[in-house]
């Protein structure tokens, strides 16, 4: 066995390209696959841990009336829940707004990160991400309330992961909010604080909770954590990553596979002489097995072991990247034992079984056919046989359909890397299409939710009826709008370009691809506070993805929520309005959305370019190593086209550029491939985020994916036609010698 082995190292001086493609495919692959499961199951670790150290809110509400301290104790004793009144101050100071809010001892807790936590009322804590991108240090002095307090340390609140101003929000602006802990004497002397309630519960009992606490104190609104995009925003993001890591990885291992096959073929074909001689001399199938599966193991370990080095240094930049969008929990970076061993063990155990596979089927032919060759060169010689037509012609087809294998992984290997690529542009393109334009989908320009329903109405305003609700089995919440007949504001049409028919239900795109609602579907939905069930029959889908909402009549929506027919509780406007802020429960407008939204797909851009390079280094590695393989197949012809006077660049087009239409197709097969997974990852986001992004991708986008891959083409043609330069003019020779 060990004489045999002398041949593989041989002829590794004449297999580089293939050991070093293969080696690059899966150091790549890996360092990709390793630094997102790490920092996807890093994030998951770090803030659920987070969650449990702080005894983070399972839910956040208003009351009417406010629920005195004697019956707190109660409320926590009867229901088995922890609950806490949350007070906080905002101090709008020029280009950013700075919360102040007071140090808790049961709910929402702090993890102190650096420094120490208030020794009296004129010291706070800061979040470190809004101190940074301030240029705030400890020890320095920030002005709340007009009062001068010195920053005594850093901190997380976890039911701040993600620095939301308003729960309306998707995505955290550092430079324009941050949070501040001081003591609750501290926020009670601030001039006009707000408060509401976090509750956590011990066990299951949230709708009892919430039908006893509306009866006594009148619940107005309600978030559960897992609808709380300040909580569940990170962990979210977590499971994003890691499940487009599990999608990702199957695929491009597969097409190290099929290299792996398609190049042990070859040389086994091209070598089944010596294979037929080796079972003629006495080896056995295992040991000549055994042999060929150096071809997949040196390669499968070298890139495996260089993959997981690169992994994890890799996984640093990665998990800064995504942990920068949320707060600063403390975290050490790591790869887990698991992971590291898979990674080790993977993919030269894959690699192994298909060229076990290979040789396999090999072993399976009589030796004497081995040995005569019979079945040499027949893949190729009778095509176009019979054919009159110019040699360059003839040559370049026999090479396509007398291949059929290598042809299909070329399609493959093209499709594939089309479809990283387009998948790229089509993840920015679909990103710019939401900023760009649903953003002015939203019919008003400033909206207020109010805490009462007698205002006097602005000249030029409109006021509705708003309230949020919920879906059993969903975390996302809707808001359901009631608005006057004579509106000059809600005139919506539907995806088919009808006009909203007042009095009957229609439903948002966003809200309906989330629930899976078509039109004229019932759909079942429950009040937050009083828990109970109304049923509808949605009327058409709008145009709009944007909102999570559903519009119907004032009167439908007074009947559903419980108020009197002329009841109002916000208020729309195109014009920014003067109201009382104690009676504003919450305000938006159409560029605070536009600014929440370019934050939020601020991720999706940089997915972008991690896919795009992905999928140029696939296409540039895979083609030259079939170009490669071409190369080698036609040795001796090339060296007889030398002896014949062909120039060096008509043999390198002859034999290297029979690919052209396999190109074509490929790229052809890689589009609808591309966008059936971008529709896919495009109708995800609305589960997550209430907000579905469209599947749009501008013209430019095909031509500049068609260019890329004519680019990762080319260059690996270049890096091929090397090696027909190299070949010399006796290599016929000596082949026919042999």
């Amino acid at each position: 066995m060990r004489k045999i082995n002398k041949r593989y190292f041989r002829s590794m001086r004449t297999n580089r390209s293939f050991h070093l493609v293969v080696i690059l495919l899966t150091v790549l692959i890996g360092t990709l696959i390793i630094a997102a499961i790490s920092t996807a199951s890093l994030m998951g670790q770090v803030y659920r841990q987070g969650i449990r150290d702080c005894n983070t809110e399972d839910a956040q509400f208003m009351t009417m009336f406010p629920i005195p301290e004697d019956r707190i104790g109660h409320l926590e004793e009867r229901y088995a829940v922890k609950l806490e009144s949350m007070t906080y101050y905002d101090e709008e100071a020029g280009d950013y707004v700075l919360r102040l809010a007071a140090e808790n001892t049961a709910v929402n807790t702090c993890q102190v990160t650096a420094g120490n936590a208030p020794a009296g009322d004129g010291e706070v804590m800061l979040s470190e991400r809004f101190a940074d991108a301030q240029g705030l240090h400890i020890g320095d002095s920030v002005q709340i309330g007009g009062k001068q307090f010195t920053v005594s340390g850093f901190m997380v609140r976890t039911d701040y992961l993600c620095m939301l101003r308003a729960l309306t929000d998707t995505f955290p602006d550092y430079n324009s909010f941050g949070l501040a802990v001081g003591t609750s004497a501290a926020v009670e002397a601030m001039p006009d604080i707000h408060s509401y309630y976090a509750v956590r519960f011990d066990r299951d009992n949230s709708l009892e909770f919430r039908k006893g606490v509306n009866e006594e104190f009148r619940i107005l609104s309600y978030t559960a954590a897992a609808s709380n995009m300040r909580i569940q925003s990170a962990l979210n993001q977590s499971e994003l990553v890691m499940s487009v890591a599990v999608i990702i990885a199957p695929v491009l291992y597969g097409i190290v596979l099929l290299l792996i096959v398609l190049m042990l073929s070859r040389k086994l074909k091209a070598e089944q002489k010596q294979v037929g001689t080796l079972i003629a001399l006495g080896y056995r199938p295992r040991e000549i097995r055994r042999h060929y599966a150096l071809y997949s193991l040196v390669p499968g370990v070298i890139g495996s072991v260089l993959g997981l080095i690169c992994g994890y240094a890799a996984t640093f930049p990665f998990s800064q990247m995504y942990f920068n969008f949320f707060e600063a929990l403390p975290h050490t970076v790591t790869v887990k034992p698991l992971l590291a061993v898979l990674a080790l063990v993977l993919p030269p155990l894959l690699y192994v079984c298909a060229g076990d596979l290979t040789v396999r089927r090999m072993l399976r032919k009589d030796p004497v056919q081995m040995l005569r060759q019979t079945d040499a060169g027949k893949a190729s010689s009778g095509v176009l046989a019979d054919k009159r037509m110019p040699f360059r012609r003839k040559y370049r087809i026999r090479s396509v359909l007398g291949h059929k294998a290598r042809s299909a992984v070329i399609i493959i290997g093209v499709a594939v890397s089309t479809l990283c690529i387009l998948m790229g542009w089509i993840t920015k393109d679909s990103a710019d299409d939401i900023v760009d334009s649903s953003v002015d989908q939203i019919p008003y320009n400033y909206s207020y939710l109010l805490n009462t329903t007698e205002f006097q109405l602005p000249e030029g305003a409109e006021a509705a009826l708003v309230s949020r609700y919920e879906r059993d089995g969903s975390t996302l919440l809707f808001s359901l709008w009631g608005y006057q007949e004579d509106t000059a504001y809600f005139k919506m049409q539907t995806l088919k370009g009808e006009p909203m028919a007042y009095g009957s239900y229609y439903m948002t795109n966003a809200a309906a691809e989330s629930y899976g609602v078509q039109p004229g579907d019932n759909f079942t939905f429950r009040d937050l506070i009083t828990t109970e069930e109304h049923t509808i029959q949605i009327a058409g889908i709008l145009d709009d993805n944007i909102n999570s909402a559903v519009y119907t009549s004032t009167a439908n929506a007074a009947e559903i929520m419980g108020y009197d027919a002329a009841d109002r509780n916000t208020i729309v406007s195109n014009d920014k309005l003067e109201l009382d802020a104690d009676m504003v429960l919450s305000e938006t407008s159409r560029e605070d959305y536009r600014e929440s939204v370019k934050s939020a797909v601020q991720v999706y851009y940089k997915m972008c370019y991690i896919v795009l390079f992905v999928g140029f280094m696939l296409g540039v590695l895979s083609m030259y190593l079939i170009s490669g393989m071409i190369v080698e197949e036609n040795t001796v012809n090339i060296s007889m086209l030398k002896i014949l006077g062909y120039r060096k660049r008509e043999i390198r087009n002859l034999v290297l550029t029979g690919n052209h239409l396999l190109l074509c197709i490929g790229f052809v097969v890689g589009i609808p491939l591309a966008l059936a997974v971008g529709g896919t990852v495009c109708a995800s986001s609305a589960e997550t985020t209430g907000m579905l992004i469209s599947l749009y991708v501008k013209p430019v986008s095909y031509l500049i994916t068609l260019l890329i891959v004519l680019a990762s083409y080319l260059l690996s043609l270049v890096l091929a036609g090397r090696k027909v330069e190299r070949i010399e003019m006796t290599e016929s020779l000596k082949r026919n010698n042999e």
